[in-house]
C-alpha cells in the first residue's frame, strides 16, 4: 500500500483501523479482543447514533444486574476460546507438517542444496 499524497493523515485514521481491529473477530478464537476483555459485544458508532429499541428502553439498574450474572459467561466464553485456539494451533502444526521434509544429515555425508533465485527487483 502506498500513501502518495496522504503521506501524513494515517494519524487521523489510527482510531478507525484500532477500533475495527479490536472488533472483529479472529479465527484462532472466533471472539472479538473487545468481547474476550470486557465480556460484551461492542457496539458499533453507526448503531449509537440510531435510537434502537434497546437504546430508547435502556435501564441502567437491569443493564447492571445482566452484566453481573454474566460474569460467570465472560470466564465460559474465554475457556472456550482457548481450546479453540488450541485446537487452531495444532491444525496449523499438522498442516506444516504435512508439507515439511525430515532430513536426517550426518557426519561425513556429502549433500548439496540448491542455490535460491533472487527476488525480483
Amino acid at each position: 500500500m502506498q500513501l502518495g499524497t496522504a503521506k501524513g493523515a494515517w494519524v487521523d485514521e489510527l482510531p478507525s483501523v484500532l477500533w475495527a481491529y479490536h472488533t472483529t473477530s479472529r479465527t484462532t478464537t472466533g471472539e472479538t479482543p473487545f468481547s474476550l476483555s470486557y465480556g460484551i459485544e461492542v457496539v458499533a458508532p453507526a448503531e449509537v447514533g440510531e435510537l434502537s429499541w434497546l437504546v430508547k428502553h435502556y435501564n441502567l439498574e437491569a443493564n447492571e444486574q445482566g452484566l453481573r450474572m454474566n460474569l460467570d459467561f465472560v470466564e465460559e466464553v474465554r475457556e472456550r476460546a482457548s481450546v479453540r485456539a488450541a485446537m487452531y494451533k495444532a491444525r496449523m502444526a499438522k498442516a506444516y507438517n504435512s508439507k515439511v521434509r525430515s532430513r536426517n544429515f550426518q557426519v561425513g555425508r556429502t549433500w548439496c542444496c540448491k542455490k535460491p533465485k533472487p527476488l525480483a527487483p
